[in-house]
Protein backbone atom coordinates (compact mmCIF):
# COMPACT_ATOMS: atom_id res chain seq x y z
CA UNK A 1 0.00 0.00 0.00
CA UNK A 2 1.35 3.42 -0.95
CA UNK A 3 2.07 5.63 2.05
CA UNK A 4 0.58 9.11 1.91
CA UNK A 5 3.27 11.70 2.57
CA UNK A 6 2.04 14.96 4.07
CA UNK A 7 3.92 18.26 4.00
CA UNK A 8 5.49 19.35 7.36
CA UNK A 9 2.68 21.74 8.37
CA UNK A 10 0.01 19.15 7.56
CA UNK A 11 1.87 16.54 9.60
CA UNK A 12 1.99 19.01 12.50
CA UNK A 13 -1.75 19.57 12.28
CA UNK A 14 -2.38 15.84 12.48
CA UNK A 15 -0.29 15.40 15.62
CA UNK A 16 -1.91 15.57 19.05
CA UNK A 17 -0.63 18.12 21.59
CA UNK A 18 2.45 16.58 23.18
CA UNK A 19 2.35 15.66 26.83
CA UNK A 20 5.15 17.00 28.99
CA UNK A 21 7.20 14.67 31.14
CA UNK A 22 7.45 15.53 34.86
CA UNK A 23 9.93 18.25 35.76
CA UNK A 24 11.41 18.43 32.28
CA UNK A 25 12.94 21.58 30.92
CA UNK A 26 10.49 23.49 28.73
CA UNK A 27 11.17 25.88 25.90
CA UNK A 28 8.93 28.96 25.62
CA UNK A 29 8.75 31.21 22.56
CA UNK A 30 7.33 34.59 23.56
CA UNK A 31 6.24 37.73 21.74
CA UNK A 32 5.95 41.23 23.22
CA UNK A 33 4.20 43.91 21.14
CA UNK A 34 2.12 45.93 23.59
CA UNK A 35 3.49 49.33 22.57
CA UNK A 36 6.35 50.36 20.26
CA UNK A 37 8.82 47.53 21.01
CA UNK A 38 8.75 44.41 18.87
CA UNK A 39 10.43 41.68 20.89
CA UNK A 40 10.81 37.91 20.59
CA UNK A 41 12.50 35.56 23.05
CA UNK A 42 13.13 31.85 23.41
CA UNK A 43 13.61 30.69 27.00
CA UNK A 44 14.61 27.32 28.39
CA UNK A 45 13.09 27.02 31.85
CA UNK A 46 15.27 25.58 34.62
CA UNK A 47 15.20 21.84 35.20
CA UNK A 48 16.55 19.61 37.94
CA UNK A 49 19.92 19.56 36.19
CA UNK A 50 20.05 22.76 34.11
CA UNK A 51 19.55 26.48 34.90
CA UNK A 52 17.28 28.75 32.92
CA UNK A 53 18.76 30.01 29.67
CA UNK A 54 17.76 32.58 27.05
CA UNK A 55 18.42 30.95 23.70
CA UNK A 56 17.26 33.97 21.71
CA UNK A 57 16.22 37.50 22.65
CA UNK A 58 15.94 40.47 20.33
CA UNK A 59 13.99 43.74 20.50
CA UNK A 60 13.41 46.40 17.84
CA UNK A 61 11.92 49.79 18.77
CA UNK A 62 9.74 51.75 16.38
CA UNK A 63 11.15 55.10 15.19
CA UNK A 64 9.71 57.92 17.32
CA UNK A 65 12.03 60.90 16.90
CA UNK A 66 10.08 62.57 14.07
CA UNK A 67 6.80 62.37 16.00
CA UNK A 68 8.27 63.35 19.38
CA UNK A 69 7.10 60.13 21.00
CA UNK A 70 5.17 56.92 20.43
CA UNK A 71 2.88 56.92 17.38
CA UNK A 72 0.32 54.07 17.16
CA UNK A 73 0.40 53.70 13.36
CA UNK A 74 4.20 53.81 13.14
CA UNK A 75 4.38 51.30 15.98
CA UNK A 76 1.97 48.93 14.21
CA UNK A 77 3.91 49.23 10.95
CA UNK A 78 7.12 48.44 12.83
CA UNK A 79 5.55 45.31 14.33
CA UNK A 80 4.35 44.20 10.90
CA UNK A 81 7.78 44.76 9.41
CA UNK A 82 9.89 43.19 12.14
CA UNK A 83 7.88 40.52 13.94
CA UNK A 84 7.93 37.75 11.32
CA UNK A 85 11.72 37.97 10.73
CA UNK A 86 12.32 37.86 14.50
CA UNK A 87 10.08 34.81 14.88
CA UNK A 88 11.86 33.13 11.98
CA UNK A 89 15.20 33.72 13.68
CA UNK A 90 13.85 32.47 17.00
CA UNK A 91 12.61 29.23 15.46
CA UNK A 92 16.16 28.42 14.37
CA UNK A 93 16.69 27.42 18.01
CA UNK A 94 14.22 24.56 17.76
CA UNK A 95 10.52 23.93 18.20
CA UNK A 96 9.17 25.44 21.42
CA UNK A 97 6.89 23.64 23.89
CA UNK A 98 4.77 26.72 24.66
CA UNK A 99 3.83 29.82 22.64
CA UNK A 100 3.26 33.04 24.61
CA UNK A 101 2.32 36.60 23.77
CA UNK A 102 1.34 39.76 25.58
CA UNK A 103 -2.47 39.94 25.57
CA UNK A 104 -2.76 43.27 27.41
CA UNK A 105 -2.75 45.93 28.59
CA UNK A 106 -1.45 48.08 25.75
CA UNK A 107 -2.32 49.56 22.36
CA UNK A 108 -4.94 47.29 20.83
CA UNK A 109 -3.57 47.21 17.28
CA UNK A 110 -0.04 46.50 18.48
CA UNK A 111 -1.23 43.80 20.86
CA UNK A 112 -3.28 42.16 18.10
CA UNK A 113 -0.26 41.92 15.82
CA UNK A 114 1.71 39.91 18.36
CA UNK A 115 -1.21 37.90 19.71
CA UNK A 116 -2.43 36.87 16.25
CA UNK A 117 1.07 35.79 15.29
CA UNK A 118 1.27 33.69 18.46
CA UNK A 119 -2.11 32.09 17.68
CA UNK A 120 -0.87 31.10 14.24
CA UNK A 121 2.26 29.54 15.73
CA UNK A 122 0.18 27.71 18.32
CA UNK A 123 -2.04 26.16 15.66
CA UNK A 124 0.74 25.40 13.18
CA UNK A 125 3.06 23.84 15.75
CA UNK A 126 0.29 22.26 17.83
CA UNK A 127 1.57 23.91 20.99
CA UNK A 128 -0.42 25.51 23.83
CA UNK A 129 -0.93 29.27 23.88
CA UNK A 130 -0.61 31.55 26.91
CA UNK A 131 -1.76 35.17 26.77
CA UNK A 132 0.21 37.14 29.35
CA UNK A 133 -0.67 40.26 31.35
CA UNK A 134 2.11 42.74 30.56
CA UNK A 135 2.20 44.22 34.07
CA UNK A 136 2.32 40.78 35.69
CA UNK A 137 5.37 40.02 33.53
CA UNK A 138 7.10 43.17 34.80
CA UNK A 139 6.35 42.17 38.39
CA UNK A 140 7.84 38.71 37.83
CA UNK A 141 10.99 39.97 36.09
CA UNK A 142 13.23 39.62 39.20
CA UNK A 143 12.20 35.96 39.38
CA UNK A 144 13.34 35.54 35.78
CA UNK A 145 16.64 37.28 36.55
CA UNK A 146 17.22 35.06 39.59
CA UNK A 147 16.64 31.96 37.45
CA UNK A 148 19.05 33.27 34.83
CA UNK A 149 21.61 34.26 37.48
CA UNK A 150 21.62 37.84 36.19
CA UNK A 151 21.63 40.67 38.71
CA UNK A 152 19.21 39.19 41.25
CA UNK A 153 20.60 36.74 43.78
CA UNK A 154 17.29 35.45 45.10
CA UNK A 155 13.79 35.55 43.69
CA UNK A 156 11.35 37.62 45.76
CA UNK A 157 8.97 35.52 47.84
CA UNK A 158 5.26 36.14 48.24
CA UNK A 159 4.02 38.49 49.50
CA UNK A 160 6.00 41.47 48.20
CA UNK A 161 5.29 44.97 46.94
CA UNK A 162 5.82 45.84 43.29
CA UNK A 163 6.36 49.35 42.00
CA UNK A 164 5.51 49.33 38.29
CA UNK A 165 6.73 52.52 36.63
CA UNK A 166 6.64 53.10 32.88
CA UNK A 167 5.41 55.45 30.18
CA UNK A 168 1.89 54.11 30.51
CA UNK A 169 1.58 53.02 34.15
CA UNK A 170 2.45 54.02 37.70
CA UNK A 171 1.23 51.36 40.09
CA UNK A 172 2.09 50.16 43.58
CA UNK A 173 0.91 46.58 43.91
CA UNK A 174 0.83 44.05 46.73
CA UNK A 175 1.61 40.69 45.13
CA UNK A 176 0.46 37.74 47.26
CA UNK A 177 0.66 34.96 44.70
CA UNK A 178 1.03 34.49 40.95
CA UNK A 179 -2.58 35.45 40.21
CA UNK A 180 -3.42 37.35 43.41
CA UNK A 181 -2.64 41.07 43.55
CA UNK A 182 -4.04 44.30 45.00
CA UNK A 183 -3.34 47.75 43.62
CA UNK A 184 -2.45 49.96 46.59
CA UNK A 185 -1.80 53.18 44.64
CA UNK A 186 -2.24 54.38 41.07
CA UNK A 187 -1.92 57.60 39.11
CA UNK A 188 -4.91 59.93 38.98
CA UNK A 189 -3.64 61.61 35.80
CA UNK A 190 -0.57 60.64 33.74
CA UNK A 191 2.12 58.03 34.28
CA UNK A 192 5.54 58.98 35.62
CA UNK A 193 7.23 57.88 32.41
CA UNK A 194 4.94 60.12 30.37
CA UNK A 195 5.80 63.06 32.61
CA UNK A 196 9.55 62.41 32.36
CA UNK A 197 9.30 62.21 28.56
CA UNK A 198 7.54 65.59 28.49
CA UNK A 199 10.14 67.13 30.82
CA UNK A 200 12.88 65.71 28.62
CA UNK A 201 11.46 67.33 25.50
CA UNK A 202 11.07 70.65 27.37
CA UNK A 203 14.42 70.78 29.16
CA UNK A 204 17.01 69.00 27.02
CA UNK A 205 18.56 71.41 24.48
CA UNK A 206 18.30 70.94 20.74
CA UNK A 207 21.97 70.03 20.28
CA UNK A 208 21.38 66.82 22.24
CA UNK A 209 18.46 65.75 20.08
CA UNK A 210 20.47 66.17 16.88
CA UNK A 211 22.81 63.41 18.07
CA UNK A 212 20.01 60.94 18.83
CA UNK A 213 18.95 58.09 16.54
CA UNK A 214 15.47 57.55 15.12
CA UNK A 215 14.27 55.60 18.19
CA UNK A 216 14.70 57.86 21.21
CA UNK A 217 14.41 56.82 24.87
CA UNK A 218 13.39 60.26 26.18
CA UNK A 219 13.68 59.38 29.86
CA UNK A 220 17.20 58.02 29.41
CA UNK A 221 18.22 61.17 27.49
CA UNK A 222 16.91 63.32 30.37
CA UNK A 223 18.82 61.31 32.97
CA UNK A 224 22.07 61.52 31.01
CA UNK A 225 21.62 65.27 30.48
CA UNK A 226 20.87 66.23 34.09
CA UNK A 227 23.51 63.84 35.49
CA UNK A 228 26.33 64.07 32.92
CA UNK A 229 28.81 62.50 35.36
CA UNK A 230 26.46 59.79 36.53
CA UNK A 231 26.32 59.05 40.26
CA UNK A 232 28.94 61.71 40.99
CA UNK A 233 26.23 64.29 40.29
CA UNK A 234 23.49 62.75 42.44
CA UNK A 235 24.33 64.49 45.73
CA UNK A 236 21.39 62.82 47.43
CA UNK A 237 21.72 61.35 50.91
CA UNK A 238 19.47 60.77 53.89
CA UNK A 239 20.36 64.24 55.15
CA UNK A 240 19.26 65.96 51.92
CA UNK A 241 16.56 68.56 52.52
CA UNK A 242 13.38 67.48 50.79
CA UNK A 243 10.39 69.50 49.73
CA UNK A 244 9.32 72.03 47.12
CA UNK A 245 11.76 73.71 44.77
CA UNK A 246 10.97 77.41 45.19
CA UNK A 247 13.50 78.56 42.61
CA UNK A 248 11.56 76.99 39.76
CA UNK A 249 8.11 77.12 41.34
CA UNK A 250 7.90 73.33 41.56
CA UNK A 251 5.79 71.67 44.23
CA UNK A 252 5.84 68.09 45.42
CA UNK A 253 2.74 66.38 43.94
CA UNK A 254 -0.42 66.25 46.07
CA UNK A 255 1.19 67.91 49.11
CA UNK A 256 -1.27 70.78 48.91
CA UNK A 257 -4.35 68.55 48.71
CA UNK A 258 -6.91 69.16 51.46
CA UNK A 259 -7.20 65.45 52.15
CA UNK A 260 -4.07 63.24 52.18
CA UNK A 261 -4.00 60.80 49.27
CA UNK A 262 -1.39 58.13 50.04
CA UNK A 263 -3.14 55.78 47.60
CA UNK A 264 -2.63 58.16 44.64
CA UNK A 265 0.16 59.31 42.36
CA UNK A 266 -0.01 62.53 40.35
CA UNK A 267 2.51 63.86 37.82
CA UNK A 268 0.62 66.15 35.42
CA UNK A 269 0.99 69.24 37.61
CA UNK A 270 4.73 68.78 38.03
CA UNK A 271 5.20 68.36 34.28
CA UNK A 272 3.17 71.51 33.59
CA UNK A 273 5.20 73.51 36.13
CA UNK A 274 8.41 72.53 34.34
CA UNK A 275 6.97 73.66 31.02
CA UNK A 276 5.95 77.02 32.53
CA UNK A 277 9.47 77.54 33.89
CA UNK A 278 10.97 76.87 30.46
CA UNK A 279 8.46 79.14 28.71
CA UNK A 280 9.20 81.94 31.20
CA UNK A 281 12.89 81.97 30.21
CA UNK A 282 13.37 81.28 26.48
CA UNK A 283 17.12 81.90 26.82
CA UNK A 284 17.63 79.49 29.72
CA UNK A 285 21.20 78.21 29.80
CA UNK A 286 22.21 74.57 29.96
CA UNK A 287 23.17 74.58 33.63
CA UNK A 288 19.81 76.01 34.58
CA UNK A 289 18.11 73.44 32.36
CA UNK A 290 20.04 70.71 34.16
CA UNK A 291 19.03 72.09 37.54
CA UNK A 292 15.37 72.30 36.52
CA UNK A 293 15.32 68.77 35.13
CA UNK A 294 17.13 67.41 38.17
CA UNK A 295 14.66 69.00 40.60
CA UNK A 296 11.68 67.74 38.63
CA UNK A 297 13.12 64.23 38.70
CA UNK A 298 13.84 64.45 42.44
CA UNK A 299 10.31 65.61 43.29
CA UNK A 300 8.71 62.91 41.14
CA UNK A 301 10.85 60.15 42.66
CA UNK A 302 10.33 61.37 46.24
CA UNK A 303 6.59 61.35 45.55
CA UNK A 304 6.87 57.69 44.53
CA UNK A 305 9.05 56.86 47.54
CA UNK A 306 6.58 58.43 49.96
CA UNK A 307 3.80 56.14 48.69
CA UNK A 308 5.97 53.06 49.10
CA UNK A 309 6.83 54.02 52.69
CA UNK A 310 3.16 54.69 53.50
CA UNK A 311 2.15 51.30 52.07
CA UNK A 312 4.87 49.46 53.98
CA UNK A 313 3.64 50.96 57.24
CA UNK A 314 0.18 49.51 56.55
CA UNK A 315 1.15 46.20 54.98
CA UNK A 316 2.89 44.43 57.84
CA UNK A 317 5.20 41.56 57.03
CA UNK A 318 6.37 42.84 53.65
CA UNK A 319 10.14 42.50 53.43
CA UNK A 320 10.77 43.03 49.72
CA UNK A 321 9.92 45.75 47.21
CA UNK A 322 10.31 45.01 43.50
CA UNK A 323 10.86 47.96 41.16
CA UNK A 324 10.19 47.23 37.50
CA UNK A 325 9.12 48.85 34.24
CA UNK A 326 10.95 51.21 31.90
CA UNK A 327 11.43 54.01 34.45
CA UNK A 328 13.06 51.49 36.82
CA UNK A 329 16.09 51.65 34.53
CA UNK A 330 16.75 55.15 35.94
CA UNK A 331 19.79 54.77 38.22
CA UNK A 332 18.97 57.89 40.23
CA UNK A 333 15.52 56.48 41.03
CA UNK A 334 17.14 53.31 42.36
CA UNK A 335 19.57 55.33 44.50
CA UNK A 336 16.84 57.59 45.90
CA UNK A 337 14.61 54.63 46.79
CA UNK A 338 17.48 52.88 48.56
CA UNK A 339 18.13 56.04 50.59
CA UNK A 340 14.46 56.21 51.58
CA UNK A 341 14.27 52.51 52.46
CA UNK A 342 17.37 52.75 54.63
CA UNK A 343 16.07 55.82 56.45
CA UNK A 344 12.36 54.99 56.68
CA UNK A 345 12.02 51.18 56.51
CA UNK A 346 15.25 49.53 57.61
CA UNK A 347 15.24 45.81 56.80
CA UNK A 348 13.13 46.05 53.64
CA UNK A 349 15.01 44.89 50.54
CA UNK A 350 14.75 46.77 47.25
CA UNK A 351 14.95 44.42 44.27
CA UNK A 352 15.66 45.94 40.85
CA UNK A 353 16.26 43.85 37.72
CA UNK A 354 19.25 44.66 35.51
CA UNK A 355 18.48 47.68 33.35
CA UNK A 356 18.16 45.63 30.16
CA UNK A 357 15.21 43.75 31.70
CA UNK A 358 13.35 46.86 32.91
CA UNK A 359 12.09 48.03 29.54
CA UNK A 360 9.50 46.12 27.49
CA UNK A 361 10.93 42.86 26.21
CA UNK A 362 9.83 39.31 25.47
CA UNK A 363 12.05 37.56 28.02
CA UNK A 364 9.73 38.62 30.83
CA UNK A 365 6.73 37.40 28.81
CA UNK A 366 8.34 33.98 28.38
CA UNK A 367 8.95 33.67 32.13
CA UNK A 368 5.44 34.80 33.10
CA UNK A 369 4.02 32.25 30.65
CA UNK A 370 6.14 29.49 32.21
CA UNK A 371 4.87 30.40 35.69
CA UNK A 372 1.26 30.46 34.48
CA UNK A 373 1.72 27.08 32.79
CA UNK A 374 3.19 25.61 35.94
CA UNK A 375 0.19 26.99 37.84
CA UNK A 376 -2.15 25.13 35.50
CA UNK A 377 -3.30 27.82 33.05
CA UNK A 378 -3.37 28.16 29.29
CA UNK A 379 -5.29 30.38 26.88
CA UNK A 380 -8.00 29.56 24.38
CA UNK A 381 -7.28 30.34 20.73
CA UNK A 382 -10.31 32.62 20.32
CA UNK A 383 -9.18 35.36 22.69
CA UNK A 384 -8.83 39.03 21.76
CA UNK A 385 -6.30 41.63 22.93
CA UNK A 386 -7.22 43.68 26.00
CA UNK A 387 -6.42 47.41 26.04
CA UNK A 388 -6.95 47.78 29.81
CA UNK A 389 -6.37 44.79 32.08
CA UNK A 390 -6.04 45.40 35.81
CA UNK A 391 -3.90 43.29 38.11
CA UNK A 392 -6.24 43.99 41.03
CA UNK A 393 -8.21 40.96 42.23
CA UNK A 394 -11.25 43.18 42.83
CA UNK A 395 -11.46 44.23 39.17
CA UNK A 396 -13.20 42.03 36.59
CA UNK A 397 -12.00 43.29 33.21
CA UNK A 398 -14.25 41.27 30.91
CA UNK A 399 -17.81 39.98 31.30
CA UNK A 400 -17.83 36.22 31.12
CA UNK A 401 -14.69 35.77 33.20
CA UNK A 402 -14.82 32.81 35.61
CA UNK A 403 -17.14 33.56 38.55
CA UNK A 404 -15.26 34.91 41.54
CA UNK A 405 -12.19 35.76 39.44
CA UNK A 406 -10.64 39.18 38.98
CA UNK A 407 -7.31 40.74 38.17
CA UNK A 408 -5.09 38.44 36.10
CA UNK A 409 -7.89 35.85 35.90
CA UNK A 410 -10.65 38.45 35.45
CA UNK A 411 -10.79 38.02 31.67
CA UNK A 412 -12.29 35.45 29.32
CA UNK A 413 -10.25 32.77 27.61
CA UNK A 414 -8.42 31.10 30.48
CA UNK A 415 -8.70 27.34 30.72
CA UNK A 416 -7.38 24.88 33.24
CA UNK A 417 -5.08 22.17 31.99
CA UNK A 418 -4.69 18.71 33.49
CA UNK A 419 -2.06 17.85 36.12
CA UNK A 420 -0.68 21.35 36.77
CA UNK A 421 2.62 21.89 38.62
CA UNK A 422 4.17 18.56 37.62
CA UNK A 423 5.41 19.51 34.17
CA UNK A 424 7.83 22.36 34.75
CA UNK A 425 10.35 23.19 37.40
CA UNK A 426 11.01 26.88 38.04
CA UNK A 427 12.96 26.80 41.29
Amino acid sequence: MTRLLLPPLARALHRPFLAFSPRRQLTVLAIESSCDDTSVAVLDTPSATSPAKLLFHQTITSPNKATGGIHPILSLNSHRQNLAPLVEAALQHGTPDIIAATRGPGMTSSLACGLDTAKGLSVALRKPLIGVNHMLAHALTPRLCAALGEGVEKAPEWPFLTLLVSGGHTLLVESRALTSHSVLAGSIDIAIGDMLDKVSRSVVPERVWVAQGEAVAYGRVLEEFVFPNGEQDWDYTAATKRGDCERWGLSAPLTKARIPQPESFSFAGLGSAVQRAVDADPNMGEEDRRSLGREAMRLAFEHVASRIVAALKKQQGIKEVVVSGGVASNSFLRHLLRVWMKEEREGVSLICPPIKYCTDQAAMISWAAAELWRDGWETELGVAPIRKWSLDDAVVTEEGAPEGSGGVLGVTGWKRRHNPSVDVRLS
